[in-house]
Parts: C-alpha cells; sequence; structure tokens
C-alpha cells in the first residue's frame, strides 16, 4: 500500500492532536515527509507551473479550515529564490525533485528599533530528494534554487502562512518588514 498525501494529512493530524510544542512535533513530521516524498505518482506536472512574477509556482495540497496544516509544493524557477523570511509556526521541507540551497540567518539584533534587523549567515544546507529541513517559528531563512532546472519540494506549515504576521528580511539593507501574502493555486 502506497502512502498518499490523505494518508500523510491524517497522520500530522494525530501528531497536532497528541499536543506538544514544534520541538516534540516536528521529528514526527520530517520522516512521514521523507516517506511521501519517496512514494511514486501524487506529484502532478503542474506542480511544476512557475508563476512569472514570483519566480515560483506555489500549489496547495492541504490546508485545514482553520487555517492549520498547511501542505503544499513549491516550485523555484532556476535562479530564483526568496529573501530571508521567517514563519511564525514550525515548519519542515523535504525536496521532491533537484536541489534548493536554503542560507539559515542569524539575527544579530535584539529587534527594538522598527523596520531594522541586523543578519548574518548562520549556515547553508542543500535539500534534495528525500531530503528534509526543519524551522521553529522564528527561525529565518532564505530559499534559492542555483541548478539550471526547476527544483520542486513539499512545505508542511503548522498554520497557513497567509494567515500568521510574518517578516521578510533584506539583509544588505538592514532591513525588515512584512513578509509578502506569495500567490498560490490549489491542486487540480
Amino acid at each position: 500500500m502506497t502512502y498518499s498525501v490523505e494518508a500523510f494529512v491524517n497522520d500530522l493530524r494525530r501528531l497536532t492532536a497528541e499536543g506538544g510544542g514544534p520541538k516534540d512535533i516536528l521529528p514526527e513530521v520530517a520522516p512521514l515527509a521523507a516517506k511521501l516524498a519517496e512514494t511514486p505518482g501524487w506529484i502532478k506536472p503542474d506542480f511544476y507551473d512557475v508563476d512569472p512574477e514570483q519566480g515560483i509556482g506555489i500549489t496547495v495540497l492541504h490546508e485545514e479550515a482553520d487555517h492549520t496544516l498547511l501542505v503544499e509544493t513549491i516550485v523555484w524557477a532556476p535562479g530564483k529564490g526568496v529573501l530571508p523570511h521567517d514563519h511564525q509556526t514550525w515548519g519542515c521541507v523535504v525536496g521532491l525533485d533537484g536541489v534548493e540551497r536554503n542560507t539559515i540567518w542569524k539575527r544579530n539584533d535584539d529587534g527594538g528599533a522598527p523596520g531594522h534587523a541586523d543578519l548574518t549567515v548562520h549556515h547553508e544546507a542543500d535539500v534534495g530528494a528525500g531530503q528534509t529541513i526543519v524551522f521553529m517559528p522564528d527561525d529565518i531563512h532564505s530559499v534559492q534554487n542555483h541548478g539550471d532546472t526547476p527544483t520542486l519540494s513539499l512545505h508542511i506549515y503548522g498554520k497557513s502562512l497567509a494567515h500568521v504576521s510574518r517578516s521578510e528580511f533584506d539583509p544588505d539593507a538592514r532591513v525588515v518588514r512584512p513578509c509578502p501574502i506569495r500567490k498560490k493555486r490549489p491542486a487540480a
């Protein structure tokens, strides 16, 4: 029997219903995400459709009615990515096709000056097919596709990113601002 998106969502519901915080949930989510990534047949060709304005394409596979348990795929066009940002919820990413570079940032200031943020690179992690990376709510990361072909990854969040107050950072300008809400499409 193959592992389906529906079975994955049911497992996520069970894990979150058991309670606990991100440090309890994420070690359980990551292997399940990897298991789904290894399951053939559920990835559709339209998951690779990139929104030309964004340089990425986001397909929502599942979102609870109360805007929790968001599961979506993101395709990154070659040479494209997003600025550093936080999620303000727990998150897990698993690679499906290609390799995406996640740069993890450290915030050096205390956040006391509105609109100002001093970031430095903490480390980088390449996430390829079947590999996972997890994020705590306040973690800051950026993503880039350095390859010549699109990369596809599965993203799982404890809450819908459109329903939390997230921040986006410009490390060169030392600026923090509200994170834009990215365009998404439902799975066909």
